[in-house]
């Protein structure tokens, strides 16, 4: 074991001895290197997010478009359209759950429940046209409403047409149909203003407005609703208030009429009795005169009950005017119209007949000219050969009248004297 240390020793006094006695080289000097920096990268993933959108506004308007298109009878008149279209809401309608945008959509499908409504009402407008027989007030627009009608009813069929397409056509089709029902119920308001206004006057011929004030009253207001209607454009619920107005005159110059003959009648026979009580009367005082003044029979000019005074009845009687406002107007300017084209066609005839008037009498001065001479000539004196004639005839016929009637006259007095001679004896 020492040994081992010893030996151990004296090599490292060696290996000192050694590295003291030589020199060693130099040591390069080196510049630091920068230090290499590494970045990393990270990358963050971001989720693209899409807020949904707010279809509300435009849904209620394609709400509001169906209940339109329900109110007009869309379910009874047009059943299957509006169930077509109630398909395409319901499928916007789960796109807009996922929140996508359906605006563009919603206009189109709120254009065809518009449609479907002015379709229905187009529809029932015409059936009661057909059922009144009114075509014939407004032919060529009822025949273009009847057009576009059946292509309407085409236009439903294709899916490619828009709605938009669908509601103007359906909106033309009502206006037509509707237009030919204003003019003919325009008509037949007037017409039956016309009668009611008859009734009145009936009415008013039997003061049926102090005898029934209340129904006379009322028909009175009725016509003059009719006329308020009617310049509110209203012509149909124009033409129902004169209806109801005539009859009511009517029924009430009826009742009345029926009140005022039995009145007449018992007038007739009041005045039969007191007459023939007067007959009996003067007979009586023929035959036996009363001569002493009696109690309970007053003097002939006495006055036994007050003078009754009345109310003028005429005064009961409603000033309704004949014609609608702005109708004589009208007929005044059409008559004025007409007047002006009368008179330039009769100034035209007055010139042509002046003309032709000329021609003729210068041509009938020529001929009268020329017979006039040829008579003349001719005829001077076989006409006065007759007149002599004629002139002697009767010169004739009146001396012999004269010397008849005188013998007539000397015959009568003739026979006057034998007479008077015969009286005398």
């Amino acid at each position: 074991m020492k040994k081992i240390v010893v030996t151990a020793f004296s090599a490292f006094l060696i290996l000192s001895f050694i590295s003291c006695g030589s020199k060693p080289a130099p040591e390069e000097t080196k510049e630091p290197e920068a230090p290499v920096v590494t970045e990393e990268v990270v990358v963050e993933e971001v989720e693209e997010t899409v807020e949904p959108v707010d279809n509300s506004l435009v849904l209620q308007n394609v709400d509001d478009a169906r209940n339109l298109a329900v109110e007009s009878g869309a379910e009874e008149s047009a059943a299957d359209l509006l169930k077509s279209v109630d398909d395409l809401f319901a499928q916007i309608k789960a796109k807009s759950e996922e929140g996508q945008d359906v605006s563009k959509e919603a206009a189109d499908i709120a254009n065809r429940y518009s449609a479907i409504a002015s379709y229905v009402k187009a529809k029932n407008t015409k059936q009661k046209i057909d059922d009144e027989n009114l075509s014939s007030f407004a032919q060529s627009t009822y025949d273009e409403g009847c057009t576009v009608y059946a292509e309407l009813e085409t236009m439903f069929t294709n899916s490619e047409v828009t709605g938009e397409q669908l509601l103007e056509q359906a909106t033309k089709a009502y206006t037509c149909f509707n237009s030919v029902l204003n003019i003919a119920y325009k008509q037949i308001a007037k017409d039956e203003r016309s009668a009611a206004f008859v009734e009145k006057k009936n009415a008013d011929s039997v003061k049926a407005g102090v005898a029934q004030k209340e129904k006379y009253n009322e028909a009175v207001e009725l016509f003059k609703k009719g006329d308020t209607l009617y310049s509110m454009q209203n012509p149909e619920k124009a033409y129902e208030n004169y209806k109801s107005s005539k009859e009511i005159f009517a029924a009430v110059y009826a009742e009345v009429s029926e009140k005022r003959a039995e009145a007449q009648k018992a007038i007739d026979e009041a005045k039969k009795r007191v007459a023939e009580s007067a007959a009996l009367a003067n007979e009586a005082d023929l035959n036996s005169p009363i001569t002493e003044k009696v109690d309970g029979i007053e003097e002939e000019e006495t006055v036994l009950l007050e003078e009754e005074t009345f109310a003028d009845p005429t005064q009961a009687e409603a000033d309704l005017p004949e014609t609608l406002d702005g109708e004589k107007e009208e007929v005044v300017e059409e008559t004025t119209a007409l007047e002006e084209e009368n008179t330039e066609e009769a100034a035209e005839e007055e010139v042509i007949e002046t003309e032709i008037s000329e021609e003729e009498a210068a041509e009938e001065e020529l001929v009268e000219a020329e017979i006039s001479e040829e008579e003349n000539s001719e005829a001077e004196e076989p006409v006065e050969a007759e007149v002599v004639e004629e002139t002697t005839v009767l010169e004739e016929e009146s001396e012999s009248t004269e010397s008849n009637l005188d013998v007539e006259v000397e015959n009568q007095n003739e026979e006057s004297e034998v007479v008077d001679s015969g009286d005398a004896e």
